[in-house]
C-alpha cells in the first residue's frame, strides 16, 4: 500500500499539471513566479519559525549535503571521463544526476510519507541543499566560465534564501512572529506543495523525449540507483538515524531536478538531454521510490 498511499498521490498531482498544460494551457511563467516568490518562501519561513531548530540535526544535514554532493560530483565526472563524453554531454550528466528534485518532488513526498515531522526535516534538507545545488547548476550550465562569486550572487537573489535568512534572524534575536502574520504566511505555504507538483507536470508536458537512450540510461541509473546507495552510506557514516535518516535518503533519491533545465536552455548545455532525463527519471521514480520506501520501513 506504500505506492497507493504515498507515491500515487504525488503522481496524480503531477498528471493534473500535465493535463492542465495540454488541455488548458495555463500561464506557466506566472504560476512559476507565484511559487518562486510567494508560496515556497512562505512554506520555508513558516516551517522554520514553527519548529525548534536543533543544531545537531542542522549540522548533520549540512555535513551530509557536503559529502553527498562532493561524492556524486566526483563520481559522475569520473564516469564521464571514462565514457569519453564531450564537455556538453558531461555537463548535462552532472546537471541531471548531482542536482536532484529535492524541492518540487522531495518536499511533497516527504510530507506524504512522514507527515509534519517529515516535512520539518525535509524543509531543512531543501534549504541546505538549495544554495549549493543552485550555484553548481549555474556554474556547470555555463561551462565553468562564470566566476564562482557571480554564481553565488545569483543564487543569493533567490527569494527562498531571503526567507531562510529572515527566519534564522528572528530565531537568533528570539522574536516571535505575530500570530495573524504567521497564519497568513502558513496559508500561502499550504499552496506550495500541490503547486510544485502541478508545475512539474506542466514542465513534463512541455518536454519532448528524444532517442538519446545511451545517455538517458546512464543518467537514470546514476540518479535512481547509485545516488540512493550513496545517501544510505553517508547517513550510516554520520550516524543519522530515525525519521531524519529516512527523510534525507528519500528526498535525495528523487528524480532529476527541473531547475537545471532552465539554465541548460539559457546557456545551451544540451537541454535536450537534460529534459529527456527529467522526464524518464520522474516516470521511473514511481518504482524506485516505492522500493526505497519499503526498505526504509523494513
Amino acid at each position: 500500500m506504500l505506492f497507493v498511499n504515498i507515491i500515487l498521490p504525488v503522481f496524480i498531482l503531477i498528471f493534473c499539471g500535465y493535463l492542465a498544460e495540454k488541455k488548458i494551457g495555463l500561464d506557466f511563467r506566472t504560476l512559476t513566479n507565484c511559487s518562486l516568490y510567494l508560496f515556497t518562501p512562505a512554506l520555508v519561513f513558516s516551517s522554520l519559525t514553527r519548529q525548534t531548530l536543533q543544531l545537531s540535526l542542522t549540522l548533520n544535514i549540512f555535513f551530509f549535503m557536503v559529502l553527498y554532493t562532493l561524492t556524486l560530483y566526483l563520481l559522475v565526472r569520473l564516469i564521464a571521463a571514462g565514457t569519453a563524453l564531450s564537455r556538453e554531454n558531461s555537463g548535462a550528466l552532472v546537471l541531471t544526476t548531482v542536482v536532484m528534485n529535492v524541492g518540487n518532488f522531495g518536499l511533497p513526498l516527504a510530507y506524504f510519507a512522514f507527515g509534519e515531522q517529515g516535512l520539518n526535516v525535509s524543509v531543512l534538507t531543501f534549504v541546505l541543499f538549495n544554495i549549493p545545488l543552485s550555484t553548481l547548476a549555474i556554474v556547470v550550465a555555463q561551462g565553468g566560465e562564470v566566476p564562482l562569486g557571480k554564481a553565488l550572487i545569483n543564487t543569493f537573489k533567490i527569494p527562498i534564501f531571503h526567507a531562510v535568512a529572515l527566519a534564522f534572524l528572528l530565531k537568533a534575536v528570539d522574536l516571535s512572529v505575530p500570530f495573524f502574520i504567521l497564519r497568513a504566511v502558513e496559508l500561502l505555504g499550504d499552496a506550495a506543495i500541490p503547486l510544485m507538483l502541478v508545475l512539474l507536470g506542466m514542465q513534463l508536458a512541455r518536454t519532448r523525449l528524444e532517442s538519446h537512450w545511451g545517455f538517458l540510461s546512464l543518467a537514470t541509473l546514476i540518479r535512481l540507483a547509485v545516488a540512493p546507495l550513496v545517501a544510505w552510506a553517508i547517513t550510516a557514516l554520520l550516524a543519522i538515524d530515525g525519521t531524519s535518516r529516512n527523510v534525507i535518503i528519500l528526498q535525495t533519491s528523487t528524480p532529476s531536478a527541473v531547475l537545471p533545465l532552465l539554465y541548460a536552455l539559457r546557456f545551451g548545455m544540451r537541454p535536450d538531454l537534460v529534459a529527456g532525463t527529467i522526464f524518464v527519471t520522474t516516470l521511473l521514480s514511481a518504482g524506485s521510490l516505492t522500493i526505497i520506501l519499503y526498505l526504509l520501513q523494513g
